[in-house]
C-alpha cells in the first residue's frame, strides 16, 4: 500500500514549536512510485529506450499523476529516465559502450570500499550489515521474481560500500544504482543465482579474515561478468520475443 502524504502545517497545533522544515517521512508516494518504475524495468515491463507514458504509469498504480510526474523527475535526476523533446520520457538506453563505462566506475568505486574497508579492519562487526545482506540475496535468490533478486544484489553491494565508512563513496555508489538495476534487469539470466551468492560470501570470508588481495581478486571475478555481454543484442532479443 502507498504511504499517504504527511498532512499539512497548517493541521499543527497553534502552540505546536516552529519549523522551518517539513517532518520527513519514511518513504514518500514519490519515492515509491520511482522504485516500482524501476523494478518494472527489472521485470523487463519497462526495457531501455521504452516511452514512459505519465498517464498509464499513474494508472496502473492507482495514484494520480502529479507524484508520478515527481517521480519520473527524480529517476531523470539520477540518469535513469531521459526526456527527449517532443517524445517524452524514456528509460534510460543500454549500449555496450554505456554498460562498459557504468561498471568502470561502479568497479572502482567497490574496490575503493574493499580498500578503505582492509584499511579499517573489516571484522566480522563491521561486515554485519552485509553478512546479512548476502543471506538476504540467498533468499531473494530461490525466488522467482527478478526485481526482488536484482534488489537483494543492490542491497548487498550497497551494503559492502557503506560498511567502508565513507560516507561520500556510498552517496555516489547509490546515485549508480538505479541504472545499475536497469542493466541487471536486461542481463539477469546472464549468470546462476548460487554462483553470485556464493561470491558474495567469498569476498566477505576474504575480508573477514584480512586478506585484502584474495578480497579483491574475488570481487574482480565478481564483477566482470558483463564483459563478454552483448547488451545490445539483448534487447533487440528481448524487443523481438515481445513482438511474437
Amino acid at each position: 500500500m502507498l504511504t499517504p502524504p504527511p498532512p499539512a502545517e497548517a493541521d499543527a497545533p497553534e502552540d505546536a514549536p516552529f519549523r522551518r522544515l517539513s517532518p520527513v517521512q519514511p518513504r514518500t508516494m514519490v519515492e515509491q512510485a520511482a522504485e516500482a518504475i524501476v523494478a518494472a524495468a527489472a521485470r523487463g515491463a519497462f526495457l531501455p529506450g521504452d516511452r514512459l507514458v505519465e498517464a498509464e504509469i499513474a494508472r496502473d498504480l492507482g495514484i494520480s499523476r502529479v507524484p508520478v510526474r515527481e517521480a519520473l523527475r527524480l529517476l531523470e535526476s539520477q540518469g535513469i529516465v531521459v526526456s527527449t523533446p517532443y517524445k517524452g520520457m524514456r528509460l534510460m538506453q543500454v549500449t555496450n559502450k554505456g554498460v562498459a563505462e557504468l561498471m568502470r566506475v561502479r568497479t572502482a568505486l567497490e574496490s575503493l570500499a574493499l580498500r578503505e574497508l582492509v584499511a579499517r579492519g573489516g571484522g566480522p562487526a563491521r561486515l554485519a550489515g552485509a553478512r546479512r545482506a548476502s543471506v538476504a540475496y540467498e533468499t531473494a535468490a530461490r525466488g522467482s521474481d527478478p526485481a526482488a533478486i536484482i534488489a537483494a544484489d543492490e542491497a548487498f553491494h550497497g551494503e559492502f560500500c557503506r560498511a567502508s565508512g565513507n560516507a561520500v563513496l556510498h552517496g555516489i555508489w547509490l546515485g549508480l544504482a538505479r541504472q545499475l538495476s536497469v542493466v541487471w534487469g536486461l542481463g539477469h539470466d546472464v549468470r546462476g543465482k548460487p554462483r553470485i551468492a556464493e561470491e558474495h560470501a567469498r569476498i566477505l570470508d576474504c575480508l573477514e579474515r584480512g586478506d585484502g588481495v584474495a578480497a579483491q581478486a574475488a570481487l574482480d571475478v565478481h564483477l566482470a561478468w558483463h564483459v563478454d555481454v552483448d547488451f545490445e543484442q539483448m534487447l533487440r532479443d528481448r524487443r523481438g520475443a515481445g513482438k511474437r
